[in-house]
């Protein structure tokens, strides 16, 4: 069962847990009471919780006010002794209350699924405060080399469990809820244990980045087909090391067309709207975030004469058609592109460049663009900032292991014997 419309009150040794309620606590309970007289004269108070409904009584209606408020005190219905919340109900507690509207809807959504894939049915049903160190490195363990159906994770997914669990039972231990954070010895494999390898971000080749260049600007040649625009978006991101979310949100404001610059100010974040809709799954929404990924993403780069010279042409398109949509990559309908619609171009544009030995993802071709930098001898520092990293170790750490291969050929070159 879910709960992630539910709430939960915090008093000091106690956790009110309301289905299906929305208040923000017992005062506000106490102010949905109804009341009536009866005909010996005193006040019958009602409340309905958990679909039940629950009467008091008194001489007043302060005094039928204080008895709900004691009832409401103790652990009897809707209510649960720190004891007997289990793991599942206090993991949506948490996200509704540390998580939702504090983190982007996004990382809000990919962190909810490590719970629901990896942990809800392991030991989602059972109480909080019983759960051991040994149990969650069992569990870890298991992901890292499974014995049976389970899926093996990587090293990335299995870091990702992790620090959920150790956010999660730090929050309920600064609650008073346990007495101890079990998650706080739980250790990570070692990369030898681990059956499933950690996906390296590949880069294509100078070669493959030529059939590609080759394949787009074949297809900007018809500039009336409004796939073409899909194209010219791509060679954006692999000119420019741009994100996916970056440049759907690109406007032609910001542009300069007398400078060839271009402005990065925000972002197109894409996130999932009704995730337990069970009739018809995740219903997945677009909106535009007027920042980027991190403060240094905020940035001004330089467009070489070839992409600026089509987007020339797409504008003029634009005008001539009388497309009034701001955003330079929008679709057929003048409305605001979407993360999908790139993908099957670039997926059509790869088979065009013979390119089908891998899978070439709108990420790819900003790792391409750092690597072909590094590959041509561009500072760590320079190539940092011009792909918006937060710091220079984002950037290294992304980055290793095209560095360690130039500091190969590097040292092939230098032998003297």
């Amino acid at each position: 069962m879910r709960y992630s419309s539910d709430v939960f009150i915090t008093c000091p040794c106690i956790v009110l847990f309301l289905e299906g309620v929305s208040l923000d606590n017992v005062s506000a309970i106490i102010k949905g009471m109804t009341f009536k007289q009866r005909s010996d004269g005193r006040f019958e108070g009602r409340l309905t919780l958990n679909g039940k409904r629950k009467s008091f009584y008194g001489t007043t209606k302060a005094e039928v006010k204080n008895k709900a408020k004691k009832y409401l005190t103790k652990v009897e219905n809707g209510f649960k002794d720190p004891k007997k919340i289990t793991f599942e109900e206090y993991a949506e507690y948490w996200f509704i209350t540390y998580k939702k509207g504090r983190i982007e809807p996004s990382s809000y959504t990919r962190l909810y699924r490590v719970f629901d894939a990896q942990l809800r049915d392991k030991i989602g049903s059972q109480k909080i405060g019983t759960i051991t160190t040994r149990q969650l490195q069992d569990i870890i363990d298991e992901y890292a080399n499974p014995n049976d159906n389970t899926e093996a994770l990587s090293l990335s997914g299995l870091s990702k469990i992790s620090q959920f669990l150790k956010s999660c039972f730090k929050s309920a231990m600064k609650e008073e809820i346990i007495s101890e954070n079990p998650a706080e010895e739980v250790l990570l494999p070692s990369k030898s244990y681990i059956a499933k390898e950690t996906k390296q971000q590949f880069s294509l080749s100078d070669e493959e980045i030529e059939r590609f260049r080759g394949a787009a600007l074949e297809k900007l040649t018809n500039i009336d087909d409004y796939k073409s625009r899909n194209a010219l978006v791509l060679l954006l991101i692999l000119n420019l090391g741009l994100r996916a979310g970056e440049v759907l949100a690109l406007k032609w404001s910001d542009i300069d067309f007398e400078n060839n610059l271009v402005y990065i100010r925000r972002t197109l974040q894409s996130g999932v709207k009704n995730e337990n809709n069970e009739e018809y799954g995740p219903v997945y929404t677009y909106r535009i975030k007027n920042n980027t990924k991190t403060d240094a993403g905020n940035r001004v780069l330089k467009l070489n004469d070839t992409v600026l010279f089509y987007l020339n042409e797409m504008k003029k398109y634009d005008i001539k058609h009388r497309i009034s949509c701001p955003y330079v990559g929008c679709n057929k309908y003048g409305r605001i592109n979407n993360h999908r619609n790139l993908q099957l171009c670039l997926d059509r544009l790869c088979k065009v460049a013979k390119i089908t030995d891998k899978r070439v993802t709108l990420h790819t071709l900003r790792h391409t663009f750092g690597s072909t930098l590094i590959r041509r001898g561009v500072g760590i520092e320079v190539i940092s900032k011009l792909m918006g990293h937060a710091n220079i170790t984002i950037t290294y750490n992304k980055y290793i292991h095209t560095i360690k291969e130039e500091e190969a050929k590097t040292m092939d070159m230098i032998r003297v014997c």
